[in-house]
């Protein structure tokens, strides 16, 4: 299994996230409470932290991973969304990098991800040309 780390949040505590960080100043200073003392967190991480919490608070299921951590071909399909077949073939045509672990394949989270932000971006474009097309009346075929 890779060091893909799973959090999900509940009932009561949920609610208490929300009220947290439905602050109206997104730039308000974080601070960490730890047996040292407290710290406020640095802009990047304070928004990485606000993002966590808003998320977790709206019930969703977050997964930390970082641009190292390698992903199996499942765990590569179930963050983009599609089959593990089609991985195995997208990285058999070298659209998706990987390498082999043994005889197991294994993909970086950042060219996963990168990969997403490609096919998010060409997805858009098709969308916006299907738009212009319907406003000027031009019919599909």
């Amino acid at each position: 299994m890779s060091e893909v780390a799973s959090f999900e949040v509940h009932g009561r505590d949920r609610k208490r996230l929300a009220a947290a960080v439905t602050a109206p100043d997104d730039d308000a200073p974080i601070a960490l409470r730890t047996a040292d003392g407290e710290i406020d967190l640095p802009p990047a991480a304070r928004a990485a932290v606000r993002r966590l919490l808003t998320e977790l608070a709206a019930g969703t299921s977050v997964h930390l991973l970082t641009d190292q951590t390698e992903l199996t071909t499942q765990e590569a399909a179930d963050l983009l969304g599609i089959s593990r077949t089609y991985v195995v073939r997208l990285i058999d045509s070298g659209k998706l990098p990987a390498h082999l672990v043994g005889t197991h394949r294994r993909l970086r989270a950042a060219d996963v991800i990168a990969y997403m932000a490609r096919r998010d971006a060409r997805l858009a474009g098709v969308a916006a040309i299907a738009t212009a097309d319907a406003e000027a009346g031009v019919p599909y075929r």
